[in-house]
């Protein structure tokens, strides 16, 4: 889904009109979210986790000696045009943080109408690194960036000893599902495989038999495929590839991390691989965070909840540091964090990192029709993409 930067700034710009307006106590400090509640991309983005930290934030204090967070919402029903409106109305409603939609062609939008202001914009879902580079100063990822985790998940498949690997590519999902599985050769060959190729998928596809024909006639093989298949349509394929005898690993990055992707590829969920946000290991961050807010009532959908609670960290200990709800101070305090830790990683560093965070990446795969944990890895060598990424910073 490329975005063309004169349409989407005229459109934000336009969309200045008169908006309602809600009412919010002197003594709140309000974040408004621009969510994919609804549509195609709302796997990936979580308004449930994010009011969970809320709600915990809430309880133990608010931020500033006693004021509390207060969340607005505002549903882009995965439709990019729709982001730039509702982030006005959250800026009319006197939202001092923005947080935004999973892909970058929705976020930028927001960005143009809230980079005069300072308010600091940060995807919840996100790992496009496209994002941040084309608002600077104002923009970030909650989440790693694309070219981290298809790094880490190449670093893993070499170490499994995958020596080729065939790429999936779609046009449909923004820069994700392009640019992802291109990160991913890159790495794959500068670690020594080989790709073979590259196949087109659209996003909806419900019949893969064209391209699982043509996988199942090369020759050789290849030992892997690659691909940033969002939900459904990674379930769909593995459940298809599984049936047609299929065989290969598949691998992917936070898409693919929803217990439904599993449920959709059926017996095809064991050629599952991927690079994930987090983990609720037993004595993890992240397994406390779900524990609590199942108690509290909320449904866990996947690690995207995590991924809420986290950026609303984030913003807490932010405005803690910066002593104030004044949204330059804010983004000034999230450009120079270092080490936070965080609900689905030990530690976040924003500090000189173009707004995409340092964060170490877990590595999942499918079994018997559950995740299983199977490596952590921090990237050696991850491409460009992310033009603060130096290697030496895999050893920080």
């Amino acid at each position: 889904m490329a975005y063309n930067r004169s349409f989407l700034l005229s459109a934000a710009l336009a969309c200045a009109c008169a908006m309602p307006v809600t009412v919010h106590a002197d003594d709140e400090v309000v974040i408004g979210h621009v969510a994919a509640a609804t549509g195609e991309l709302a796997p990936y983005d979580s308004v449930t986790g994010v009011q969970c930290m809320v709600d915990i934030v809430n309880e133990k204090g608010g931020v500033l000696g006693g004021r509390k967070l207060k969340l607005l919402t505002r549903d882009m029903k995965s439709d990019a045009a729709l982001a730039g409106t509702a982030a006005q109305e959250l800026i009319d409603a006197g939202a001092k943080v923005l947080f935004g939609p999973p892909t970058d062609d929705g976020l930028i939008p927001m960005g143009v109408i809230a980079q005069s202001l300072s308010i600091p914009v940060i995807s919840v879902g996100s790992t496009q690194v496209q994002w941040p580079a084309a608002i600077p100063g104002i923009a970030y990822l909650t989440a790693y960036g694309d070219n981290a985790s298809a790094a880490a998940a190449a670093e893993y498949a070499v170490k499994q000893g995958y020596k080729t690997a065939l790429l999936m590519i779609s046009h449909d999902v923004g820069s994700y599902s392009i640019a992802t599985p291109r990160y991913f050769g890159e790495t794959f060959e500068h670690l020594g495989g080989k790709v073979v190729g590259e196949l087109n998928w659209n996003l909806g596809t419900s019949d893969y038999s064209p391209q699982i024909t043509e996988i199942a006639a090369m020759n050789p093989r290849p030992d892997m495929i690659f691909s940033a298949f969002v939900m459904p349509d990674g379930g769909t394929f593995l459940r298809q590839a599984k049936a047609a005898g299929l065989d290969i690993p598949v691998f992917g990055t936070d898409t693919f991390d929803d217990p439904a992707m599993l449920a959709a590829a059926g017996p095809g969920g064991d050629l599952m691989n991927l690079g994930s946000h987090g983990f609720p290991s037993e004595g993890s961050t992240l397994k406390a965070f779900y524990d609590d807010c199942t108690a509290r009532g909320y449904k866990i959908e996947n690690v995207f909840f995590g991924l809420g609670g986290e950026a609303v960290e984030i913003v807490r200990h932010a405005i803690e540091t910066a002593g104030t709800d004044d949204p330059a101070a804010i983004n000034e305090a999230i450009s120079n964090i270092e080490n936070l830790k965080g609900i689905t990683a030990d530690s976040i560093t924003f500090k000189d990192r173009g707004g995409v965070p340092l964060k170490d990446i877990v590595i999942i795969k499918g079994n018997n029709g559950q995740f299983e944990l199977v490596d952590r890895v921090m990237p050696s060598w991850v491409p460009a993409g992310d033009s603060t990424w130096k290697p030496e910073n895999a050893a920080e």
